[in-house]
Formats: structure tokens, C-alpha cells, sequence
């Protein structure tokens, strides 16, 4: 221990000066360069081993969904009516409002308005916009949209609107009708 003290003793102080700058300098560069970092590498190395968990499990899935998608495909051709589109001729467009209140007469609903956007129907327009107004059930708005997708000449629905009254439901529709 007197050997020791006696070395220490014998180095300048000028020499344990620039020792413990160099040592105060080291450890604020580890702080400020190489602790961030090793941390940032830790919690990348979480976040991989959670992305590979997730791979993990959808390759797992994967053969499931596969199935579930074939016969989701297989159910909705069976099920809805998804006729090619045929446009309507221009001399037929009064026949839309009947042919609307036909099928809502069909699934219970009842129809409040049924009006083409004279806007959209021009000489050279190759579809028109309807308004559609229907008060009923939603259950019975279901089975409405899914007739309404066996109209031939249907090309999109471009908006719905649901507003609940006290006894019922009215149901807003802008759909777009192929003409030609």
C-alpha cells in the first residue's frame, strides 16, 4: 500500500490534470455519442423481433385467408346479382323512377323520391345521376342495395346517407346509371 501511495506521489500534477480532462471527455462522449446509439440499437432489436413474431403469425394465417377468400368468392357470385353492364337508352330514362319504386316495393321500403340530376344528363353524358329517398328498416335497405346491384345499367353507388327518425330509417342515395 506505501508503494503504491509512494508511485502516486511522484506523478506531476499537471500529468493527473490532463488525466481526468481526458477522462471527463471520454465519458461525456460515450453520453452524448455511444449510449444514444447502443440505445437506439436495442430498441430497433425489439421492434425486429416484433415484426418477425408478426410474420410469424401470418404465415401461419396465411393458407386460412387463402381458403376464406376463395370461398368468400365463391358465396358473393352465388348470392348477388352481378349483371354486365348494358347502358340504359336514353329513350327509357322515365322508366327509372318505376323501376326504383318496384324494387323498394319489393323489400318493404318506401319510396319518397326518385329524381334524375338533370345536370348530369347532356347529349354527349354517358351516365346520369339519380337521387334516391326511401324510408324503411335497414335490414330492408340491405336487401334493397343488393337488388339494386342486379340492375343492369347501374355502373356505381356513389353516396349513402342514413338519418334515424323516431319509427324509421330514411336512407339517401346518389347512384350513377349507364346511358347511351
Amino acid at each position: 500500500m506505501k508503494n503504491i501511495q509512494t508511485h502516486i506521489g511522484k506523478i506531476p500534477g499537471r500529468s493527473v490534470m490532463y488525466l481526468l480532462i481526458c477522462l471527463v471527455i471520454f465519458a461525456i462522449f460515450y453520453l452524448v455519442a455511444i449510449y444514444p446509439h447502443q440505445k437506439s440499437i436495442g430498441a430497433m432489436d425489439v421492434r425486429t423481433a416484433q415484426v418477425v413474431k408478426h410474420i410469424e403469425k401470418q404465415k401461419v394465417l396465411l393458407p386460412l385467408y387463402n381458403e376464406l377468400v376463395k370461398e368468400s368468392k365463391n358465396k358473393v357470385h352465388a348470392r348477388l346479382p352481378l349483371p354486365d353492364i348494358k347502358k340504359l337508352s336514353r329513350n327509357d330514362i322515365d322508366t327509372i323512377a318505376p323501376l326504383f319504386e318496384e324494387i323498394a316495393g319489393e323489400c318493404d321500403m318506401q319510396v319518397v323520391s326518385v329524381s334524375p340530376d338533370a345536370l348530369t344528363l347532356t347529349e354527349k353524358s354517358r351516365d346520369i345521376m339519380i337521387n334516391i329517398h326511401l324510408k324503411g328498416k335497414i335490414l330492408d335497405f340491405r336487401r334493397f342495395l343488393v337488388e339494386l346491384g342486379g340492375i343492369p345499367s347501374l355502373e356505381r353507388v356513389e353516396e349513402i346517407e342514413i338519418k334515424q327518425k323516431t319509427s324509421y330509417k330514411q336512407f339517401y342515395l346518389k347512384v350513377w346509371l349507364a346511358i347511351g
